[in-house]
């Protein structure tokens, strides 16, 4: 929070005696300053730190994909951005790392910090390898008065620990997935990614669906420290997904939870896609870890 000072000026009225009727010692004497009211003394005004929220987007997905639920958030009154990441930017063959996503969010988080901002990282899928790369030193504990990254919301998003990829976070390459001259597609990316949307819905976010390379997911984070081990975690399950199942989400939050470190937990009967199918729900989320957060 801001911590603003005002200087207080006296507007109360006050009756004295007519100039005339005074000498000029008493009327030197007398004047408005002299109430205690008025001494021009500053006062301490206590302003919250200005809050956002940065969404982290999935591999192969884009900001149109998520802007049903940057809506949902804004409508909350909470500022809220989403930007298209380096390695989704559908070039092929692939000429971006996931070193360029890391570096990416870094400068949007050092924008933030430099603005004073407390930010909460919402993110999804490959978004989680990214977040937990990038913003370990972005920390700050609640009732700062520094910007920087308050806390993370992992949305059926990948927990690695250090020196993990993606892969070697789920122990292999889901056979869903193949490798064409390096570019990672998905197989069925219907019943993969939206299983729970209007067939019109679904087929418009596989239409907004861009290359993914093979080569960033297969890298290694090479940071000192992932960013849950420095900012506190909260985990959104989507019981429905088909892509990361229940299963490898729960067992990754039980990795983080057998460091010694508590996850808030919340489960939505969601595809790998609830910032489509649930919104509102995922906005509610956001809005009780940030007044959570805020406290």
């Amino acid at each position: 929070m801001y911590l603003v000072f005002v200087r207080l000026e006296c507007t109360r009225k006050q009756n004295f005696p007519k100039p005339s009727t005074l000498s000029r010692t008493s009327r030197d004497r007398r004047t408005p300053s002299s109430h205690p009211a008025c001494d021009g003394q500053q006062m301490q005004v206590t302003i919250p730190q200005p809050r956002a929220v940065l969404i982290v987007t999935g591999a192969w997905h884009v900001p149109g994909h998520y802007q049903k639920l940057v809506a949902a958030i804004e409508s909350r009154g909470i500022r809220t951005s989403c930007e298209t990441l380096p390695t989704n930017n559908n070039v092929v063959p692939p000429n971006t790392t996931l070193q360029d996503d890391v570096a990416f969010i870094r400068s949007i988080a050092a924008k933030e910090t430099a603005s004073g901002t407390h930010l909460t990282v919402l993110a999804h899928s490959w978004g989680g390898m990214i977040s937990s790369s990038a913003l370990a030193d972005f920390a700050v504990p609640r009732g700062s008065t520094q910007g920087g990254v308050t806390d993370l919301i992992f949305m059926c998003a990948f927990v690695p620990r250090e020196g993990e990829s993606l892969y070697g976070v789920s122990g292999k390459q889901p056979p869903y997935l193949v490798d064409e001259n390096n570019i990672m597609v998905c197989r069925d990316p219907l019943k993969r990614f939206y299983n729970d949307l209007e067939p019109e819905e679904a087929a418009w976010a596989e239409s907004l669906r861009v290359a993914h390379g093979t080569v960033a997911q297969n890298t290694p984070l090479s940071m000192e420290k992932v960013a849950w081990r420095t900012i506190p975690l909260s985990y959104i399950f989507c019981e429905n997904d088909e892509a990361v199942p229940l299963s490898l989400q729960k067992m990754m939050v039980g990795r983080v939870e057998s460091d010694g470190i508590s996850v808030k937990q919340y489960s939505l009967a969601a595809s790998h896609s609830p910032f489509l199918s649930m919104p509102d729900k995922v906005a509610d989320i956001v809005e009780e870890v940030i007044n959570r957060v805020s406290e």
